[in-house]
């Protein structure tokens, strides 16, 4: 009987950690990849898988309408573009993404090792990179990194970063990919937006000035329309000053880019006593770019709630036409093997099973045989064999609850243990966690608790069949 229920209680308290253990790993490496891409991106749909992305025109209306979704807690967009990290010692291709001030920073937050993540519209153009990178490229705080990026005209265009903090998640394959960087960085890198600079000559003799454009962006073929409709293209245009002017300007192209504007003022002074006029200039550009994103990124509350999430977002897109990809699609060779891992917990538990009915059966057979006077007395009695057995199967399920209640202590202290001090720990290398994680779930516990005591308990009823061939003259015979 001790036997038995300390096999029991090994095989209860092996399934009790097997199950948090697993949990607990697809929990935190979930959470990892969910921190590096949220539960759901809305992209374009000429996008597919790229990391490159495609421009969208923000939609305030849809944004509002994502946030105000049921399970909902956090919308923010985003923008990604290949490009190569450069430094003195090295270079090395990595994956820009670019995030505005309505980003969750809570997982980089946590995973930080030194600095501070990016500051919203930081004009010193801040990264936030990895160890992995920062030690490659032997870069600290407050270094210049230098990315190299290609249009899609394949022209280069470099652009310097100031190393504002480091992370470290110890999922190596996103580790040595993604630099965080502000959005808007990377969408005048894009020029999605239309952009335009404006400037004034100083006055000339003949009391005019001139006047010219440069627009960036777009499809590149630009259009300009000045307040005076005789002028065209970006200039120089000649303008005679007699007093306070203002100039508008509106860049457009072919490809129905979203345009900017320009607004020029123009001061001139009366002359001084030396006949000198003096004249001030102010430009004020208004760009376009800012209104282009390369996607939304939607987190919910609850990842078991993904696929009836993705139904509601799916709806509340739909006439926007945009696509709608789930973590587990964009990542799906992590969560099949996430998901593979339950069938070695699958395994373990069958087994544990098996080895704990194998010794609960031999435990019964000797009770029975040793109690065979006993059954024969009880059944000269007229007990019917029927009520002999269900004393042995009460018997047999004690037995199987006091193991069960000792292997529930035992396997839940050991993964409390854990938990609370992580005393076994793990090579991030290997296993992207630094420590084996723990995650208790009551419903698995109780379920699984259940599942064996009834299982246990039913397998029982082999065993005791024996007492049906207990016959009640030879065992009171040879008593």
């Amino acid at each position: 009987m001790r036997i038995a229920t300390i096999g029991i209680a090994a095989g209860i308290g092996m399934m009790l950690l097997s199950i948090a253990i697993v949990s607990g790993f697809q929990q935190e490496i979930r959470n990892k990849v969910i921190g590096f891409g949220s539960h759901f991106q809305i992209i374009s749909n000429e996008q597919t898988y790229s990391r490159d992305s495609q421009r969208l025109l923000f939609n305030q209306t849809m944004y509002d309408t994502l946030k105000s979704l049921p399970g909902v807690k956090q919308v923010q967009v985003f923008a990604t573009k290949p490009g190569i990290i450069e430094s003195d010692e090295s270079l090395q291709g990595v994956i820009v993404k670019g995030v505005s001030e309505d980003y969750d920073w809570e997982f980089l937050q946590k995973s930080l090792v030194d600095g501070q993540v990016i500051a919203p519209h930081d004009s010193t153009s801040g990264v936030l990179l990895s160890r992995y990178i920062a030690t490659r490229m032997k870069l600290a705080i407050g270094d210049r990194a230098r990315m190299i990026f290609f249009d899609q005209n394949d022209d280069v265009r470099q652009r310097n970063f100031r190393v504002c903090g480091i992370y470290d998640t110890g999922l190596e394959d996103f580790d040595k990919q993604f630099v965080f960087v502000d959005m808007a960085d990377v969408q005048r890198l894009y020029g999605w937006g239309l952009r335009v600079s404006a400037s004034v000559d100083s006055l000339a003799p003949d009391g005019t000035v001139g006047i010219y454009a440069i627009a960036t962006g777009g499809d590149g073929d630009h259009e300009f329309a000045w307040t005076d409709s005789t002028w065209y293209g970006p200039g120089p245009h000649r303008l005679e000053v007699n007093g306070d002017t203002t100039l508008n300007l509106t860049v457009t192209d072919l490809s129905e880019t979203k345009s900017c504007r320009a607004e020029i003022r123009i001061k001139r002074a009366l002359p001084d006593s030396l006949g000198h006029i003096a004249m001030t200039s102010e430009v004020s550009v208004f760009n376009s770019d800012t209104a282009y994103v390369g996607g939304y990124e939607v987190l919910i509350n609850d990842y078991d709630q993904l696929w009836e999430a993705q139904d509601e977002i799916q709806a509340a897109v739909t006439a926007q036409f945009l696509q709608v990809q789930k973590i587990t699609d964009r990542n799906a060779d992590i969560f099949t093997w996430l998901e593979m891992l339950d069938i070695n917990v699958i395994v373990i538990i069958f087994l544990m099973i098996f080895v704990s009915v194998v010794n609960m059966t031999s435990a019964l057979l000797i009770i029975i045989l040793e109690r065979q006077n006993m059954i024969g007395t009880l059944k000269s009695m007229g007990i019917t064999d029927g009520a002999v057995m269900r004393i042995f199967i009460r018997n047999a399920a004690w037995i199987i609850g006091k193991g069960m209640l000792w292997g529930n202590i035992f396997g839940i202290g050991l993964a409390y243990i854990q938990m609370k001090w992580s005393v076994v720990r793990l090579n991030p290398e290997n296993y992207y966690l630094d420590r084996v994680p723990i995650k208790f779930d009551l419903w698995q516990m109780l379920v699984l608790d259940a599942g064996t005591l009834v299982v246990c308990v039913i397998a029982m009823t082999l065993p005791a069949l024996y007492v049906l061939k207990i016959s009640p003259i030879r065992a009171i015979r040879f008593s």
